[in-house]
């Protein structure tokens, strides 16, 4: 989760989560070991953005760089990338461990991004600030789940009577 770079810097975004990475091998070593090894998901200008940081906080990891396109692999260490064959298995499991980040990524994207729209509808009914907008979430997971969702359903839910559990049915009876 980007916290400090606004808009989309793909560089300044590598450059933070990879200080926050690298700065937790010094805070937190036994929850985030010492890898032998740290791929960055781009190419040469996202392994050149890094570059300084990795060598001050982890000189003795190493950093490659996978940039999509034409498959190439960026070290630190050399200007010219690594081509490998495209059966190669290295190149395959790099490949897997590649769209694996992205997989996690797009899954923790579209979790954020679907609480942040079911508390800005939640908004809209009266009586129901941040707490319960939390613990709706919470128990439910996804807008959806909470307008199919029954009055006995709702009032499961800590803080959530009988009559502010009708007013979201109703709310999203009427939305349907």
């Amino acid at each position: 989760k980007i916290k400090t770079v606004e808009g989309a810097d793909d560089y300044k975004s590598h450059q933070e989560m990879m200080r926050r990475r690298l700065e937790r091998l010094k805070t937190d070593s036994e929850k985030f070991p010492k890898p032998d090894l740290i791929i960055i998901d781009g190419g040469k200008g996202q392994l050149s953005a890094v570059k300084d940081l990795f060598l001050k906080y982890a000189p003795s990891v190493d950093l490659i760089s996978l940039a999509e396109r034409e498959e190439e692999i960026f070290t630190i260490n050399s200007k010219e990338p690594i081509v490998l064959s495209k059966t190669d298995y290295c190149l395959k499991m790099l490949q897997r461990i590649r769209d694996e980040a992205h997989r996690f990524a797009i899954t923790y994207f579209r979790s954020l991004h679907s609480k942040r729209n079911l508390a800005s509808v939640l908004n809209e009914i009266e009586g129901i600030g941040k707490k319960k907008q939390k613990a709706l979430m919470d128990e439910f997971r996804t807008i959806d789940k909470i307008m199919t969702a029954d009055i006995d359903e709702l009032c499961k839910v800590e803080g959530i009577g009988k009559e502010l559990a009708e007013k979201i049915s109703s709310y999203f009876r009427k939305e349907l």
